[in-house]
């Protein structure tokens, strides 16, 4: 009798306990579900941003971007927002936090720069987070944390310098040359046959890491040139658009030691064996223990310099390896990509079109008579068609195509009806600007004359952003794209190899730079032979 007595309360209390749970749980569930309903209505109607035009589900949920962005669909979201402007005018609200204008003429007052025009940088569209990014002036969301990294080593970037470095951008071409023509010793079907990004990326890289370290990556001796370095580069951009949905999960992954990553993303692990890389040549240059750190015989470069730092302005943790890895990282890669592929479409479009080869073949003869004669970039910059022809390049490659979210810090922005609340990220996409039809007849045809015809077009030009973040090293990506053209174009006959101008040089993939078919394999040429001083 008493046992069962106590079976039954026994059992009772179970039953209380079961229950219990099970209420846990459905309250839960229920309080998740309302907070997400009052959010979703506090960011539909009541927020500060609910009287822009676009999309309620857009306003809603950062899923109406994942739709476009990652998944069914990849790195699509900007042609959606393109489709978004047609519909809703030249100022839409994209996501719940950010508002995307199409207009160029008030592209210098979102990315102004000066004193009162202070712009921070959108935490939910970079990876602030991440130990192994984070360090990059590209990944400073402060202003002003921006401006003491960038004025760290924008010295190296400027005009001047720049064309001091000259020699070296003649040297890594000159190789570059020599390569193509041992193409033309090759025997069989591809003998010749040359893919124009990766050699250009080779080029570029050796360039740019001789600058930031005193040791080129020897990219130009590797057989498949720098093809390594643009898989690495597509595979570690790859992870931006993820990045801004799951931050926590692409931070977590990018700081992993590569053999765990190895096990999650293929992808993540040999961006992250490079960052490797790069930390332990920082680390040499830091203790000077680089084989190149004796004063009469190193060069100057960006990180011997920042270590040094006579200036006195750069805190001491602003010198710590791992942030000086990220900004490595950021340099290199910024330097090696965008360039490589500016070049190797203006040269698709050279090829394509004999008419414009013909008359740019005509002015480098009267500027170079010899293929022994010396190069100058202000001879090349002083060219009126050869600079058409490297404007209309850099506008139709799309090197960063991406919106770049700017966050006014100190005012409120007002465009026609609508005021825009101080600290809301707002942006336009240079990719929308140089195609649209209104500003550029015919956008995706290659015109250099429009440049001539048009002088003033240059305002409506915005390949290397504006403002106090334009592209720091601009100047020397104009150094490579003149002398790289001038000197392969004065010294090969060449013609297309398998390439598809829709598949192989049109962007049609938006992942912060622009992107081709991901199964492209690039523009390809095929060397025909050498250029003699009498052609």
């Amino acid at each position: 009798m008493v046992p069962s007595i106590v079976q039954r309360v026994l059992d009772g209390i179970q039953d209380l306990e079961t229950k219990d749970v099970k209420f846990s749980i459905v309250l839960t569930l229920a309080s998740w579900l309302i907070y997400w309903v009052v959010v979703g209505v506090y960011r539909v109607y009541f927020h500060p941003l609910a009287k822009f035009p676009g999309p309620k589900l857009a306003a809603l949920t950062f899923w109406y971007e994942f739709y476009y962005e990652l998944y069914p669909h990849k790195y699509q979201y900007l042609w959606k927002i393109k489709e978004l402007h047609e519909q809703y005018g030249p100022i839409i609200r994209i996501n719940p936090l950010q508002i995307h204008i199409h207009d160029a003429d008030f592209f210098d007052t979102i990315y102004a720069s000066g004193i009162g025009h202070k712009r921070n940088r959108c935490k939910w569209s970079h990876h602030a987070g991440a130990k192994s990014w984070s360090g990059a002036m590209l990944e400073a969301m402060d202003h002003d944390l921006h401006k003491m990294r960038r004025t760290a080593v924008s010295g190296f970037f400027s005009k001047r310098s720049v064309q001091a470095l000259e020699p070296l951008v003649v040297q890594a071409t000159e190789k570059l040359l020599d390569r193509f023509k041992g193409e033309l010793k090759k025997k069989g079907p591809e003998a010749g046959v040359v893919s124009l990004n990766d050699a250009f990326a080779a080029m570029t890289m050796d360039i740019i890491s001789d600058y930031c370290f005193g040791e080129s990556m020897n990219s130009l001796d590797e057989d498949e040139y720098g093809k390594k370095w643009l898989d690495l580069f597509h595979q570690g951009i790859g992870l931006r658009p993820l990045g801004r949905q799951f931050p926590s999960l692409v931070n977590f992954l990018v700081d992993l030691p590569p053999w765990v990553a190895a096990k999650m993303s293929p992808g993540a692990e040999k961006m992250n064996t490079f960052n490797l890389q790069l930390l332990r040549k920082i680390e040499r240059i830091m203790k000077r223990e680089d084989h190149k750190d004796d004063e009469k015989e190193r060069k100057r470069t960006v990180f011997h310099e920042v270590r040094d730092d006579m200036s006195g302005k750069l805190p001491d943790k602003e010198k710590e390896p791992i942030r000086l890895m990220a900004e490595a990282s950021v340099l290199l890669g910024a330097g090696t990509e965008t360039t490589a592929r500016t070049l190797a479409v203006t040269m698709f479009y050279l090829l394509k079109h004999p008419d414009i080869g013909d008359k740019l073949s005509a002015e480098l003869k009267r500027a170079l008579p010899t293929k022994d004669e010396k190069v100058s970039l202000p001879q090349l910059e002083a060219l009126p068609y050869f600079s058409a022809i490297i404007n209309e390049g850099l506008r139709v490659a799309h090197g960063v195509s991406s919106r770049q979210p700017r966050i006014a810090t100190q005012e409120d922005l007002q465009y026609k009806q609508y005021s825009i609340p101080r600290g809301t990220p707002v942006m336009e996409s240079a990719y929308l600007l140089h195609t649209d039809p209104s500003i550029y007849p015919q956008p995706f045809e290659f015109r250099p004359e429009r440049w001539i015809e048009d002088p003033n077009l240059k305002r409506y030009w915005f390949a290397f952003g504006r403002g106090s973040r334009n592209c720091l090293g601009m100047n020397l990506a104009t150094s490579e794209l003149y002398i790289g053209i001038a000197l392969l174009w004065r010294s090969f006959r060449m013609e297309l190899f398998d390439t598809v101008e829709e598949r192989d040089v049109l962007t049609s993939h938006d992942c912060f730079i622009g992107m081709t078919d991901l199964e492209s394999e690039g523009i390809k040429v095929r060397i025909i032979g050498e250029i003699g001083d009498d052609s």
